[in-house]
C-alpha cells in the first residue's frame, strides 16, 4: 500500500509530461517561461529539504505519506481546472511538495510494518524503488497514449484516473498503523545538509546531466511545437525517461565512479543527437539522443553519484551528505533548463541548443578529468 502511495506522487509528476509544449503555446509563451514554470519543483524540494527530511521523525510516517499524496492529487486537479503555465508552476510546486513528504517517510514505514530489521529494510527498499521507477516510467506514456487516442479531450482520461487513485489511497493509508512511537526521541526540526568538498567529486554530473533532462522536458518540446511537431517532443521525452529509469535494473551493479565516467560520454553524445534532432526537426536523431540521455542520467550519473556518496560518508553525516547532493542534483535541474529556455528565447532554438551541447562537452571533459585524478 506504501509503495502505491509512492507512485500516485511519482504519477502526478510525470502525466503532465505531454501537454507541456501546449501550456506554453496556449499563452504564447516561450521556451523561458515553460523552463521557468517546470523550475518550481525543484526550487521547492531545495527549500523545503531541510525540514521535509526530518518532518517523519517529528509528526509520523502516515501524516507524511498523506500529505504527499494530498499534495500530488492537489496538482493534477489544478492542471484539470485552469490548463496553463500558472497552473503548471502551481502544480509543479505541490508536486515537489508531495516527493519531499513521502520521499524519507514511506521508506521507513514500509520498513517498519515489515519488521524492521535488514530484511525489512530491503524489502521495503525494493518496493519503494519499484514504485519510484515504475510511476517516471509510465506517467508521461500514459497521457501520450490518451492523446493519441483521443487528441480533442481535456483533460486527458488518465488525469481523472490519477485523481480516483489518490482519493482511494488516501482512504486505504489512513488505516495503516503509525509506526513511530509517541515516546520515540523527535529530534529536530531541521536538518541542514551538508557538501563536505571530497564528496562533491564523487557526483560532478548530475547538475550538467538533471540540467540537460530538464532542457528535453521543456525547450525541446517547446521548440518542436513552435515548429508545428507538438507530438515530438513529449515523445522524446517519454522516450528518455521510460527507457533511462528502466535501465537503472540493468546498470545498478556498476561501481559508482565507473558508473559516472561511463554516463558522462554517454551525455555528450545523447545531448549531440537530441539537439541536432530538435533543430532540424528529425525525429529518429531527436528520440534516439533522448533515449541516450535518459540512460546517462537515470541509469549511470545519478545513481552512480548517489551511491559514491552514500558509500563515502557515514552515520549521521551519511543523511547530511545525501540531503546536499539531492541539493546540487536538484539546482541544476532547475538552473540549467532555464538558462536554456532564456537563450532560446533570446537567441533562436538552434543557437541555444549548440551552446548548450558545447556547455555540456566542455563540462563532461573537465569531471571526467576530475574523476581520473581522484
Amino acid at each position: 500500500m506504501i509503495g502505491l502511495a509512492v507512485a500516485a506522487v511519482g504519477l502526478s509528476t510525470t502525466l503532465p509530461l505531454p501537454l507541456y509544449g501546449a501550456y506554453a503555446a496556449s499563452g504564447g509563451h516561450g521556451a523561458g517561461s515553460l523552463a521557468l514554470a517546470f523550475a518550481c519543483y525543484a526550487a521547492v524540494v531545495i527549500a523545503s529539504a531541510p525540514l521535509l527530511g526530518p518532518l517523519p521523525d517529528r509528526i509520523g510516517r502516515k501524516p507524511c505519506v498523506l500529505l504527499g499524496v494530498a499534495f500530488a492529487a492537489f496538482s493534477t486537479l489544478v492542471l484539470m481546472m485552469r490548463p496553463g503555465l500558472a497552473a503548471l508552476a502551481l502544480a509543479r510546486a505541490a508536486q515537489g511538495f508531495g516527493m519531499g513528504c513521502v520521499a524519507g517517510a514511506a521508506a521507513a514505514w514500509a520498513a517498519e510494518l515489515a519488521g524492521g530489521g535488514p530484511r525489512g529494510a530491503g524489502q521495503a527498499a525494493r518496493t519503494i524503488a519499484a514504485a519510484t521507477i515504475g510511476s517516471f516510467a509510465t506517467g508521461g506514456v500514459l497521457t501520450l497514449l490518451a492523446l493519441w487516442a483521443a487528441p480533442t479531450t481535456y483533460p486527458p482520461v488518465t488525469f481523472a484516473l490519477h485523481l480516483g487513485f489518490a482519493g482511494l489511497l488516501l482512504v486505504l493509508v489512513a488505516r495503516l498503523p503509525e509506526t513511530l512511537a509517541p515516546g520515540a526521541p523527535r529530534g529536530a526540526w531541521l536538518r541542514r545538509p551538508a557538501f563536505p568538498a571530497r564528496h562533491l567529486a564523487d557526483h560532478p554530473g548530475d547538475p550538467a546531466g538533471l540540467g540537460v533532462t530538464g532542457t528535453v522536458l521543456t525547450s525541446v518540446p517547446a521548440a518542436l511545437a513552435a515548429a508545428g511537431l507538438p507530438k515530438a517532443g513529449p515523445l522524446a521525452a517519454c522516450a528518455m525517461m521510460a527507457v533511462g529509469v528502466l535501465a537503472q535494473l540493468a546498470l545498478r551493479r556498476l561501481a559508482p565512479r565507473r558508473a559516472v565516467a561511463l554516463g558522462l560520454g554517454l551525455l555528450v553524445a545523447g545531448a549531440a543527437g537530441c539537439f541536432w534532432g530538435t533543430a532540424m526537426l528529425a525525429l529518429w536523431p531527436l528520440l534516439l539522443g533522448g533515449i541516450a540521455i535518459g540512460v546517462a542520467v537515470y541509469a549511470l550519473v545519478y545513481p552512480g553519484g548517489l551511491a559514491a556518496v552514500a558509500e563515502a560518508a557515514t552515520g549521521e553525516e551519511r543523511a547530511r551528505a545525501v540531503a546536499g547532493y539531492f541539493m546540487v542534483a536538484h539546482a541544476g535541474f532547475s538552473a540549467g533548463p532555464l538558462t536554456v529556455g532564456l537563450a532560446v528565447d533570446a537567441l533562436g532554438t538552434p543557437a541555444a541548443l549548440a551552446g548548450t551541447w558545447v556547455a555540456v562537452a566542455l563540462a563532461a571533459a573537465l569531471l571526467g578529468w576530475r574523476l581520473r585524478c581522484g
